[in-house]
Formats: structure tokens, sequence, C-alpha cells
């Protein structure tokens, strides 16, 4: 949060030296009830930059400078107790998470823990060497944050946030070093490869089917579909995208709309005939009352569940703009979707036990 005064000519210099982007501005202030038509920069900053702004309106403009080209990505989990206990498994966790901060550790660095309303969350952070590199720059620091929400006494649903998907690595590595440490805890990876051949592709359409409060569906703009069990063989990828197929990817989108569902295309079929599973889906939607539209891809990497937002775009005067949303709400759309796909994947492995 700002908690100090911004001048309003910092800020009108700021969008005349388009550092914030007029149409970013423009719709950040139309969802505000503030509309403006000026049509270059210079007659924008002129009109706009005497608003008065309170501190959650410049630390929300600051958070879409500073995020300009960042979107969310994670990497999600279950931790579950092994046997009943009458202990509850955040306060284990942040138990083991302050010992394991008190050992240091070359390979990461983690913060003091923080307890939530819902769970927990701590920040973690490590150095990772750059080839080809000066000496000056020949290290960068990552950082992460490790979200635990609650879903029960015995359970919660890890949630790791990076920069890029390079970072889990280490991560992980956290986590098993964590678990091997309280041995009461197990990991419950949402393991596409736990489904059955039909159920992996169910899981696909069960997350297309579903229906979000704010967002619908509009279209399906890529796929990857792979052959084997290597996730390091990326040569098995068949990855299909927009712009590059566009008439199969009409018709996964055409069958996914009209509730036929994914094995009724022709390429999937065919995929699936061969061999070959999906790995990776991006599904495009657009709010149903608004102007935004976001693109998610739900993945699999090794045995892990990836949900990461790809392109958000608002609307302005007819045309589509991409602009990262603000980090809150990329965090909504990011634990909407973690939620269907763990209750969707905990349905079909049900139901597989069951038959």
């Amino acid at each position: 949060m700002v908690t100090e005064y911004i001048d309003c000519v910092e800020f009108k210099r700021l969008i005349e030296d388009k550092k914030l982007k007029p149409a970013t501005l423009k719709y950040y202030l139309r969802r505000k009830g503030i509309i403006f038509t000026a049509s270059n920069a210079e007659q924008f900053a002129e009109q706009v930059y005497t608003i008065f702004l309170g501190a959650e309106e410049i630390s929300e403009i600051r958070d879409m400078m500073n995020n300009d080209t960042s979107y969310e990505k994670s990497l999600v989990m279950n931790l579950v107790l092994k046997e009943e206990s009458q202990e509850d498994i955040v306060d284990i966790l942040l138990d083991e998470m302050n010992k394991q901060k008190s050992i240091k550790s070359q390979d990461y660095f983690i913060e003091n823990p923080v307890r939530t309303q819902d769970g927990a969350y701590v920040q973690f952070s490590y150095s990772r060497k750059l080839p080809g590199r000066n000496k000056l720059l020949e290290h960068e620091k990552r950082f992460l944050k490790l979200n635990i929400r609650k879903v029960s006494k015995s359970e919660v649903v890890l949630d790791i946030r990076q920069q890029s998907s390079i970072d889990s690595k280490n991560a992980l590595g956290f986590i098993n070093n964590l678990v091997k440490a309280e041995d009461t805890i197990n990991v419950r990876h949402i393991n596409l490869e736990l489904l059955s051949g039909k159920n992996k592709v169910e899981f696909f359409d069960r997350i297309a089917a579903y229906i979000f409060e704010l967002w619908q569906l509009k279209t399906i703009t890529g796929i990857t579909v792979r052959q084997g069990l290597n996730d390091d063989d990326e040569d098995e990828d068949v990855v299909i995208e927009e712009n590059e197929d566009s008439s199969t990817l009409s018709g996964i989108s055409q069958a996914v709309l009209n509730g036929s569902g994914l094995r009724s295309n022709e390429f999937v079929q065919e995929s699936l005939d061969k061999g070959y599973y999906i790995s990776a889906m991006r599904y495009r939607y657009e709010h149903k009352k608004g102007d935004t539209e976001f693109a998610v891809i739900l993945s699999f990497k090794n045995q892990d569940l990836r949900v990461d937002i790809d392109k958000t775009y608002f609307e302005d005067e007819g045309k589509f703009f991409v602009q990262p949303l603000v980090k809150t709400a990329q965090n909504d759309i990011i634990i909407a979707f973690q939620n269907v796909a763990y209750q969707a994947f905990g349905t079909l492995i049900e139901e597989q036990m069951r038959n």
C-alpha cells in the first residue's frame, strides 16, 4: 500500500512518457465510473492528472505498472496428515517451516512464515546462476511464495506461486525436506498419470464445462498432446496454438462449446488412437458483464498440476489490448481454477475406485 503523497505532476509525467499506458489507465478509471475520450497521451495526461486518487487507487495503478508483463503462475498439490491427529496440519507445517528456517541452506532462503485466516504463507527465494553472463551478473535472485490454504484440520492445498516454471524445482526440494522431517504428512499430487485413458480427456472436458459466476468460456486457444511419460523430452509434444492451425482449434472449440466433448474431435481422437494424451489446454474466458478476457493454461509437468494465466485482455473503443490484471484479480482467477481442477480430479479418482 502506498503511504505517502504522490505529486500529480509526477503522475502526469508518467502518462506523457507512456510509462503508464493511457489505454490501461483509461480502462482502470472507466471501471471506477470515470470516462475519458482523449485520443493521445498528452491530451489524456492533461485531462486526468488532477483527479484526486486515494492510496488504494495509486497502489493498484503502481501494481499495473510494475506488473506490466507479469502473469501469475502456479503449481498446486495437497498435503495430508497420514493419521488422525488432535493437532492442526497448519500448525504442524508452521512449526516445521520455522525449524527449516533455522537450518542454513545454500540452495534457498525462507522468511518467517505468516499465519492467515485460512492457512499460512511463506516467502521463498533462491539464487540462480545465469549462463554466459559477466561476473557482476552471474547470479540472479528469484522469488516464490508458498501459499497454504486449509481444506480441513488434516489437509491443505499447497499453492506455489512462481515467476517462471523453472522456479518450482527449489520449492519442491524444500517441500520434500519438510515432509521427510515431519513424517506424519503425505504429499498428494494432482497427477494426470493416476487417471485412466478416458479420464485423462474427461478432466479437461470437466474444466471447460464448469460454470463460473463471472466468467464464461469463449474458445480454446491451445492444446498440447504428448506421447510417453518423460516430461523432459519436449520433442514428443504436439502443440497446436492460436494462429498456427486455426481449423483444428476451431473444431476443438466447437466440440467443447457444444458440449460434445474433446473425444468427438477428429484431431483429438486420432492423437489418442496413436497413443498420445492431452497434457495441456489453454482456455480463453470472457467476463459475463464486463469487457475483460483472459487465457489460462492448465498443464501437467512431472507429477503436478500447473495453473498459469497466459494473457489478459481488456477492450477499449472496440479494440482489445493485452494488459495483466492487478495481482488480486489474477489471484482470484488462479485460486478458482485450482479449486475446480482439484474438485474434478478428486471426483474422477473416486469414480475410478468405484468402477
